[in-house]
């Protein structure tokens, strides 16, 4: 009994436990002397030397566990000699021999039976399809993990089955499916949490690889800190090490270059301990990595060279011929920022180009390499090309994911690469270069198609049960009781709908960028501004008419600086009633910082601009810009589009639609909603209602998130009145207050027809989280990426008299046959200090 706890606690990554249950065992057995008479007992003490083995090996005393091995091997029958080899092959695993491993297992299945010995087939199998996907070696593993789990299967082996299936959506990962991977280790975690919950944090370290794949690393950190906490508790080196490497992964892909160098030393110095110099190597390669970001002049990038070949070198060695790639590309930029592009051309041809297997990062590398030494030897279509051939790369990888999230948070695997091309493109002074790579450059996620989810009935059940849990948090808070819990388990909740919206496999398509010509023909009259971030300083493409122009403007930070203050001010204004000397005050700083901003974004594109209708594609921050409060926009309508490409897409979406209710009134309806706990909402749906007498209204309990969701299915027109909150943290769990609870973005997400035109008549929702690319996330990109041509949403607070006035009057322009953005600008003059901003098609 001590001995299979003690080898049940090690296998559930309690090595600690096993070990101590393991010795106990021994002790009852006596001393080796004793029964060395009795065959039977003597098998029965090598077994337990067996299994004390790997669980003293798991905590970092390898040369104890081959001593162990050594001992057992001298008490083991030949028939229990495939035991012996598959501990001997796991030992050889943890410590980065896996060519003495894939020998041992060779041996051990050889001899293995699965009518006698089950089990000890089936885990060799497993780590066996283990070691081969440590190797790369996709076809090999997979044929292990999935007899593996055939004959799991066939036994009944209830703690393995789920260990199969953990490395074979591994294998997913491995080869570039990250949704089905993510799918599979969703799967699997139930499965762990009855039968080996200590393997929870091994599946953490995994599913922190697979977001990482996918750009997100704030999630994978989070991910991570509970293997470390767990592998650090347990003993569990090897793992510990890993999760750390991770971690400093996860840091680099964040920008945090501190970080990453001390967590890849620390992951160095836990493999070194373990005699592991393969994966030793792999940290040293992420050291250097996070080095290389920032090479201070000639003489530290020729060090960085230096050690990046010999660790080239060392990796080649090792059997780990992509990293050993990797490697010699970085030497070979180190050696292009030296000035040695010569030098430099050599050790990447050393090396050669990637194969079709290697990672993202590993091709995106080669062709940022391919591009510098293009530029350096003065073939500069060359060099964009290759930086061009990166970004599509990285589309087609993008395609893969089916759910915006993932969708935008790939970018980051691209923002080198993006920088490099946009920054060579403007320093060329090509219009239609920079315009190329403007669109190239930024919000890519939206121009894949819509991908509505799958109907996944734990998705919509957690997302019910999220309305009602905010119903009973906003309760319990202002009634001052404890929501500690609650908070808890609408946090646990968030986690579950956005682990299952990872789940949606993507087009895998490519999509075309709109031509410069054909936008430029669709403004007609108006002017498109692009603003384009060039390191610290920010620049303007501005298109008017036949003429294209840059336009230098100042610098990026203080622009962003602009928009917080002028932001804060409007926010002031709406919040309460004010004394009218603090009113003046507010109102003069309002704008004083309309003024600073305009100054810094606006006045020098106007002498351009003219008096011309104006379509912005903003950078960064610049997306929540309050247009309409600026001088120079008062009463001009004004535009934000994510890039020029989505706008011309939704503006043909509003011509064809057009064209089909060119002999009659629009077929589809319009939705007037207003939502609970809003003192205008009620009048102002009754004062719009008046101008659309076929509406489907839904005021009062009526207007449940449900009957909404409804409601807006293939509508014209969509106007919801009602308390806003925009959540910075998860932008897609932004909401809007319903009867019976609250309408999220992710709801938006499962629209089957989007509506035409959506109006968020509310506080903030035209904010949106901005991650690498100029990717957004929040209520207004849920909605343009599901096909809603024009979204017209707040970017501040609004007072409710102003939303009431300004409502009103944007649908009674709406109505005379104005644009959306042209009747917002006739309803919102300056004077009023309104957020609101028409995204979209205008």
């Amino acid at each position: 009994m001590l001995h299979a706890d003690g080898h049940a606690a090690t296998a559930n990554m309690r090595p600690v436990q096993g070990a101590r249950l393991l010795r106990a065992a021994l002790r009852q057995l006596g001393e080796p002397t004793s029964v060395r008479q009795t065959p039977a007992m003597a098998e029965l003490r090598g077994r337990v030397l067996v299994s004390l083995a790997y669980a003293e090996s798991e905590q970092g005393h390898i040369e104890q566990g081959w001593r162990l091995l050594d001992e057992a091997e001298a008490l083991l029958p030949p028939r229990r000699r495939g035991l012996l080899l598959n501990q001997r092959a796991l030992l050889y695993i943890r410590t980065g021999k896996d060519g003495a491993a894939i020998e041992q297992y060779d041996l051990s299945l050889a001899v293995l039976r699965e009518e006698s010995e089950p089990q000890d087939l089936a885990r060799a199998l497993l780590n066996r399809g283990n070691l081969h996907l440590s190797r790369a070696e996709v076809r090999l593993a997979r044929a292990d993990l999935l007899r593996c789990a055939d004959v799991a299967g066939r036994h009944d082996l209830a703690r393995i089955l789920p260990m199969a299936t953990h490395s074979l959506g591994y294998l997913d990962y491995l080869v570039g499916d990250v949704p089905a991977a993510l799918r599979t280790y969703h799967a699997v975690a139930g499965q762990y949490a009855l039968v080996k919950p200590g393997l929870l944090a091994v599946l953490a370290l995994d599913r922190a690889r697979a977001l990482i794949a996918a750009g997100l690393f704030a999630d994978a950190d989070q991910q991570l800190a509970y293997a470390l906490e767990q592998f650090g508790r347990h003993r569990l080196r090897q793992d510990l090490a890993e999760a750390q490497l991770a971690r400093a992964e996860a840091a680099l892909l964040s920008g945090d270059l501190t970080a990453a160098r001390l967590w890849a030393a620390r992951a160095r110095r836990g493999f070194l301990r373990r005699d592991n110099h393969r994966w030793a190597a792999l940290a040293a390669l992420l050291a250097l990595r996070a080095r290389r970001a920032r090479p201070d002049n000639v003489a530290t990038a020729l060090v960085i060279a230096a050690e990046a070949r010999a660790l080239a070198d060392t990796l080649r060695e090792l059997g780990l011929m992509e990293d050993s790639r990797l490697a010699g590309l970085h030497a070979a930029r180190a050696l292009v920022a030296a000035g040695q592009a010569d030098a430099a051309d050599r050790e990447a041809h050393r090396h050669g180009p990637p194969r079709r297997a290697d990672r993202l990062d590993t091709h995106l590398l080669w062709r940022l390499v391919r591009s510098e030494l293009a530029r350096a030897a003065g073939r500069r279509a060359e060099a964009s090309r290759h930086l061009a051939a990166g970004m599509v790369a990285l589309q087609r990888y993008r395609g893969q994911f089916g759910c915006l999230d993932l969708r935008t948070g790939t970018a980051v695997h691209g923002r080198e690469i993006a920088a490099a091309g946009l920054g060579a493109a403007l320093r060329s002074g090509s219009t239609a270069t920079v315009y190329r790579w403007s669109e190239l450059s930024r919000a890519q996620a939206l121009l894949l198609p819509p991908a509505v989810p799958p109907d996944d009935p734990a998705a919509a059940a957690a997302l019910e049960e999220l309305r009602q849990v905010r119903n009973f948090l906003r309760d319990a808070e202002l009634a001052g009781r404890p929501v500690g819990e609650l908070r808890g388990r609408a946090a646990s909740l968030e986690r579950t709908i956005r682990e299952h919206a990872w789940f949606a496999a993507g087009p895998d398509v490519v999509p075309r960028l709109a031509p410069f010509p054909a936008v430029r023909s669709e403004l007609a009259d108006a002017a498109m501004v692009i603003y384009l971030r060039d390191g610290t300083r920010l620049q303007a493409l501005v298109a008017v008419g036949r003429r294209v122009h840059l336009v230098p403007l100042g610098g990026y930070a203080q622009a962003v600086e602009a928009v917080r203050r002028l932001r804060a001010d409007l926010d002031a204004q709406a919040g309460r009633t004010m004394p009218a000397r603090l009113a003046k005050a507010v109102t003069g700083a309002t704008r004083r910082d309309a003024s600073s901003l305009a100054s810094a974004v606006l006045e020098p594109v106007l002498p351009l601009v003219g008096d011309r209708d104006l379509v912005v594609v903003p950078t960064g921050a610049l997306v929540a810009v309050p247009w309409g409060v600026l001088p120079g926009c008062a009463e001009r309508p004004v535009t934000v589009a994510p890039s020029a490409t989505t706008w011309l897409a939704a503006r043909h979406r509003v011509r064809a639609q057009a064209e089909l209710t060119a002999d009659g009134p629009d077929p589809r309806p319009t939705v007037l909603v207003a939502g609970p706990g809003n003192d205008r909402g009620e009048a102002e749906i009754t004062a719009i209602a008046g101008l659309y007498p076929h509406a489907t209204v839904l005021t009062g309990p009526a207007a449940t998130p449900g009957a909404t969701t409804k409601a807006l299915e293939g509508a014209t027109l969509a106007h919801l009145a009602a308390h806003g909150h925009h959540q910075a943290q998860n932008a897609l769990f932004s909401y809007l207050d319903l009867a019976g609870g609250p309408l999220m973005g992710y709801d938006l997400q499962r629209l089957d027809t989007a509506p035409s035109l959506v109006v968020l008549a509310s506080c903030d929702l035209g904010l949106t989280d901005v991650r690498p690319g100029d990717e957004t996330v929040g209520m207004t990109t849920a909605l343009l990426s599901t096909g809603t041509s024009t979204v017209v949403a707040s970017v501040s607070r609004v007072a409710d008299e102003t939303a009431l006035s300004v409502m009103t009057g944007f649908h009674q322009a709406v109505r005379r046959g104005h644009s959306p953005s042209a009747a917002l600008a006739v309803a919102a003059p300056a004077d009023l200090a309104a957020g609101f901003v028409c995204f979209g098609a205008g």
